[in-house]
């Protein structure tokens, strides 16, 4: 079963993940806007406000997000990788693109050590969560279509006699 992607499936991935980092940002807004207006452009208005530009960098981060999640696990661009290394490279080049983001947009302090260390120990924790979440649902899923192809053969095997 090929399962292409089309602008729409774009889209609607790319607004629910936008939904989400939106609603956690607000979230982050309200509890440590005031603390780290200093030190963040994303807290500039404290905890009053998410600013616009704020929210249409993380809206464009997360529409390249999606187009590199799209292109390393489909075969519209690279035909022939394992899985293991695809979902490498989705991780890495993600890492490099917030890491762009987080420095061209000043959203932490480059010049501060801790605020890295945070990033990196929050991606590497959302990375294995959303790994687990996925191979997970993978499971499952291949669980069911074994069930729905055992009960086939067992019709087919019905007919036959």
């Amino acid at each position: 079963m090929e399962n292409r992607p089309t602008i729409l499936k774009l889209l609607q991935k790319v607004f629910v993940i936008y939904g989400i980092t939106t609603l956690i940002l607000n979230i982050f807004t309200l509890i440590f806007g005031d603390a780290a207006k200093e030190m963040s452009t994303i807290f500039r208005f404290g905890n009053g406000a998410l600013g616009v530009k704020t929210a249409m960098q993380f809206l464009l981060a997360v529409f390249i997000l999606v187009l590199i999640e799209t292109l390393f696990t489909t075969d519209i661009f690279i035909k022939k990788m394992k899985n293991p290394m695809r979902i490498c490279l989705v991780f890495v080049s993600i890492f490099v693109v917030i890491s762009l983001f987080i420095v061209i947009f000043g959203w932490i302090p480059t010049n501060m050590a801790l605020p890295w260390i945070m990033f990196i120990i929050c991606f590497a924790i959302s990375s294995a969560v959303s790994t687990i979440i996925t191979a997970y649902s993978e499971k499952q899923e291949n669980k069911k279509l074994d069930e729905a192809l055992k009960r086939f053969k067992g019709e087919e095997n019905g007919k036959s006699n």
